[in-house]
Order: C-alpha cells, then sequence, then structure tokens
C-alpha cells in the first residue's frame, strides 16, 4: 500500500511539473514568435528599400535618357555622330538597369510588377526612343520644331511608364516599419522632383533648337513645371521627420535650391523671356540641355542619400530585431533548461525524501492494534492524507508518550506511600543546583526525622507506622510551597528545600510544622490516640550540597540531643 501511494504521489509531482513547463513554453514560444515575426517584417522592409531604390534608379535613368537624346535631336551635323554614339552607349545602360530591375522584382516576390515592367516599360520606352531615332534620322530639311517637340514627347511617356511601376510599388508594398514609411513616399517624389526638373527644359526645347517662338501650350506646360518643381522641392522638406533631418540632408535639400531652383530654373526662365520678347534665343537648344542638365545632379544626391540613409535604418533595425530574436530564444532556452534542472533537482532531492519521509511517519504513527485490524477501513483514507497529517498524527503520538514518558518519570521519582519526591528526584534537583553554586547561598534545608519510630512501629505495627509516614508528609505539604521540595529521604526521614529564603523565615516554618505535627492525631486498634513528633535540622547556605546537608545533619543530631520534639539551627 505504501509503494502504490508513493507511485500515485510521483505521478502526480510529475504531471505537476509538466504543467509548469508547459506554461513556461506558453509564455515564451509567443515572446519568440512575436520577435521572429519583427525581425522577418524587418528583413521585407530591407528588401523593399532595396527594391524601391533598384526602380527609382531605373526611372531617373529613363528621365535622364532624355538629355542625350535631346543632344543628338539638336545637335549640328558636326556634332550628331558623336551625340548619337553618347546616346546609344546610354540606352545600353537603361536596357540592362530594365533587367535587373525585373529581376530584383521577382526575387522579392513581385512577379506582377516584374511582369508589369517587361510588358509596359520596355515598349514605351522602345516607342520613345523609334520617335527619337526617327527624328534624327530626317534630313536637317525637313525638321521643324514640331516633330521634335512630339519626339521629346514620346520620352515623357516612355517615363511615365517608369513612374507607374515605381506608383504600383509604392502601393503595393506593405512597409512593416512606421520609421521607414514617410522615406518610401519622398523616394517617389524625388524621382517626380527629378523627372520634372528635366521638363522644365525639355518643353521649350524643341522652339529652342529652331529658334521659333514658344507657343502657348509649351509656354504653360514649362510654367507649370516649374511650380511643380518648388512644391515637390518643399514638400520633400515637409515629410522628413524631424529626427532624420541630419545636416547632410539640409545642405543636400538646399542645394536644389541653389543649384536648380535658383541657377538651373532661371536659365528657362531667360529663354521664355526671349520668345515672350521676340528676341533671339541667347542659347541654342544643345547648349540649353548641356547648361541645365548637371543641376539635375542635386536632386539625384538628395535622393541616393535618403534610399542610403533609409537603407542604413532598416539594415539597423533589421539587426536589433535579429538581437532581440536570438536573446528571446536564448533566454527562453536558458528558463526552461533551468526550470527543467530545477524540478528535477527538487524531484531528487527534496520531493522524493518528502515523500519517503511521509510513508516512514504514516508507518510510525500506525502502531496501535485498532489501526492494523482497520487497516481496509483506512488504506482508503491514507491515499488523501497529506505528510501535515501524518506530522500531525506523529506529533500527537509524541506527545502521547511524552504524557506517558512523564508519568513513568514521576513515579519513578516519587515516594509511593506518600507521593512525595524520593533520592531519585533529590538526585537530579541537587545536579541542578550544583550546576548554579549561587542558589546555594538562599536555599533551606530542613531534615526531618520522626521520634522513636522504631517503637511505633514495632508496638503498633506497619499499618499504623505507614499512617504515621503519610500523616507526617500531609504537615509537610500543607506547610511549603508547591514549588519547594519535599522528599521522603529514608524511613522515617523527610528533607525539604526551599530556595530563596532567611534563616528566621525557615525556623518559623519548621516549628510550624513541628507543632502540627505533634498535633496530629491516630488512633490504635482500641481507639487510644498514638503521640509521635518529629525533630528537625535546619540549615540555611553553603558552598555546596554536602555541607548544606552536613551542616543540616547536625542541627538535627542537637535537636535530637535537646530530647527530641526540638527545631535546631545550624
Amino acid at each position: 500500500m505504501n509503494s502504490l501511494r508513493s507511485e500515485k504521489l510521483s505521478k502526480r509531482l510529475y504531471w505537476a511539473m509538466s504543467i509548469i513547463i508547459l506554461c513556461l513554453l506558453l509564455i515564451c514560444i509567443p515572446l519568440i514568435f512575436s520577435k521572429g515575426q519583427s525581425f522577418l517584417q524587418s528583413v521585407k522592409t530591407y528588401h523593399e528599400l532595396e527594391t524601391i531604390s533598384s526602380i527609382a534608379d531605373l526611372a531617373n535613368q529613363i528621365s535622364r535618357e532624355r538629355a542625350p537624346a535631346n543632344k543628338a535631336m539638336s545637335s549640328s551635323p558636326s556634332e550628331l555622330a558623336a551625340h548619337q554614339q553618347e546616346l546609344m552607349e546610354y540606352r545600353l545602360t537603361v536596357d540592362a538597369k530594365i533587367k535587373e530591375t525585373a529581376e530584383i522584382l521577382k526575387e522579392h516576390g513581385f512577379d506582377e510588377l516584374s511582369t508589369q515592367l517587361i510588358q509596359t516599360v520596355q515598349p514605351s520606352l522602345a516607342r520613345g526612343r523609334a520617335e527619337v531615332d526617327r527624328y534624327v534620322a530626317l534630313p536637317y530639311s525637313q525638321r521643324n520644331a514640331e516633330a521634335l517637340d512630339h519626339s521629346v514627347l514620346a520620352m515623357f511617356d516612355a517615363w511615365e511608364s517608369s513612374r507607374n511601376i515605381l506608383k504600383e510599388f509604392v502601393i503595393t508594398s506593405k512597409t512593416p516599419s512606421p520609421r521607414l514609411t514617410p522615406f518610401i513616399t519622398q523616394i517617389l517624389l524625388l524621382s517626380d522632383l527629378r523627372d520634372q526638373s528635366g521638363r522644365v527644359a525639355s518643353n521649350i526645347m524643341a522652339h529652342v533648337t529652331f529658334g521659333k517662338y514658344l507657343p502657348d501650350e509649351n509656354l504653360t506646360r514649362s510654367l507649370q513645371t516649374q511650380r511643380q518643381v518648388v512644391y515637390l522641392w518643399d514638400l520633400v522638406d515637409t515629410l522628413q521627420p524631424k529626427q532624420d533631418k541630419t545636416p547632410e540632408f539640409v545642405r543636400l535639400h538646399q542645394d536644389i535650391q541653389t543649384q536648380f531652383i535658383e541657377k538651373g530654373i532661371p536659365i528657362v526662365s531667360d529663354l521664355i523671356d526671349d520668345s515672350i520678347q521676340h528676341r533671339p534665343y541667347r542659347l541654342t537648344g544643345t547648349q540649353l540641355t548641356e547648361n541645365i542638365v548637371d543641376k539635375f545632379a542635386t536632386v539625384i544626391k538628395l535622393q541616393t542619400y535618403l534610399i542610403d540613409y533609409s537603407t542604413d535604418l532598416a539594415q539597423r533595425e533589421m539587426q536589433q530585431n535579429l538581437n532581440y530574436l536570438l536573446w528571446s530564444v536564448a533566454i527562453s532556452l536558458i528558463s526552461v533548461l533551468a526550470a527543467v534542472f530545477s524540478m528535477v533537482f527538487a524531484r531528487r532531492s527534496i520531493f522524493l525524501p518528502l515523500i519517503a519521509a511521509r510513508e516512514i511517519l504514516f508507518d510510525l504513527s500506525k502502531s496501535s492494534e485498532q489501526e492494523v485490524h482497520n487497516k481496509n477501513e483506512q488504506s482508503s483514507k491514507d491515499e488523501t492524507e497529506t505528510l501535515f497529517a501524518a506530522i500531525q498524527k506523529l506529533e500527537r503520538m509524541l506527545q502521547q508518550r511524552d504524557a506517558l514518558e512523564f508519568r513513568l518519570k514521576n513515579i519513578a521519582h516519587s515516594d509511593s506511600l506518600t507521593g512525595l519526591s524520593n533520592r531519585f528526584a533529590l538526585e537530579e534537583y541537587t545536579k541542578f543546583l550544583e550546576e548554579h553554586p549561587s542558589k546555594f547561598t538562599k536555599t533551606c534545608l530542613m531534615i526531618i526525622d520522626i521520634d522513636h519510630f522504631k517503637q511505633v512501629n514495632d508496638q503498633h505495627g506497619h499499618i499504623v507506622g505507614d499512617q504515621v509516614i503519610q500523616s507526617v508528609a500531609d504537615c509537610l505539604k500543607w506547610n511549603v510551597r508547591t514549588s519547594d521540595m519535599i522528599v521522603r529521604y529514608g524511613g522515617d526521614e523527610f528533607l525539604v528545600l526551599i530556595e530563596n529564603i532567611e534563616l528566621v523565615n525557615a525556623l518559623n516554618v519548621a516549628n510550624k510544622i513541628r507543632k502540627e505535627v505533634n498535633g496530629e492525631t491516630i488512633l490504635d486498634g482500641e481507639g487510644q490516640r498514638i503521640p509521635f513528633s518529629v525533630s528537625i535540622g535546619v540549615a540555611v547556605g553553603a558552598d555546596s550540597w554536602l555541607e548544606l546537608f552536613a551542616k543540616a545533619d547536625s542541627a538535627l543530631f542537637e535537636a535530637k540531643a535537646k530530647g527530641r520534639n526540638v527545631v535546631e539551627a545550624a
């Protein structure tokens, strides 16, 4: 039965430990999952920034292709070959960028945009290039401002198709990091700013090339583009978070104003004034392109800076989330292992010994015959008894044992006839006094002897003798405190030990005892009173028990010498 109980308790302990570990896992797993999700989201953000960087670069390159195209279309016969070669080389760069961007889109899960890039941007760019090539192939005598402007607008359409890809990506992208979301929008706006900056000159380039006055449509487009450039420039600064307005950002943003808005746009404005005032243009179409193209670099520099800055932030965020994930896994693993180790250690070193102790306590507590007879009835109850119940049982048994031990000790230390202490009790008491010698200085010892007790015994018998002894014992009990010790030292001798008493008071107590004993009445078989008395030797204070006893014994001897029924002090 004991082994069955232990097995059940062990199983309960095992299940309790399992539940604790499971609860710990339920805390750790969501934490790890959360940190893992944050890391994956930061990786996604980083990849999306890489992707939008590639798309924005492609849009910028397509927009920038208008510069060598415009130079080729506005070239003089002597410049045409060199400008055509420059255009062909740049087109190869753009084509390679289209292929690279399509692969990046596909790699990062934007398959539809990758397909759209191939199916829309490439054909649109091919149509724009075809218009440029058709115009370049025209004899100079057949060229005019309207045909050149038409070719320029065809290249605008090519950029619009790439800009649509960029816009679709921004819409499709769900950047999980609020910290990096503004940069996505700014990259798109800077791409628009770069293109609009180029259109400021492209809108008037055809008529400047042929020295024709600007039509209202071209004039309106150019002025609208100028206002849009200023608006986009201001909007980029507004959208930039305050904490990200670094000195480098402020410098690059200011460069756009100083280099393009304050220096580039006035070039176009002067040419527009020439047209309105019907003056000859101060620049040719090629000169216009060459003078203004470098001013766009400030926009590209700011866009590149924002891309690098946001990519760096995303990379740091990704590394931070990776660190959080690794720490979460490490801490969770350590916590689970520590919990398992602690529980295994507690089970082996604490709980199993406690279970074993419980069984031992139950076994010790089952010592009566009644429990043995009621074993079947008791066994079902034991299944639910706790260690504390076993301890309480054992405690009750120990109390019973202590009570029994006290009774046995009392019997061993008591005189059976009088109920007074005997020599064994006296020995323990004197040992205590000897351990505390200072107590002897105010301890009183009375040695009481029944006068002529042998004659009483011989004349009236032992029964009467016992009555005399009991009568003397009762007188002693009545006249001393319960805390004082009364000892039946021999057959007819008694000792009384009183602590903290002066000799005068001790003599008063002794005389009172003597008088009461002398007045006791015990009748013999014939109804005659049997006279008896006591002699008492009193001693107070000594250096040791033996000295105190010797002084009291000497006083008793003197009391007997004086005729008995006397109290004598040492």
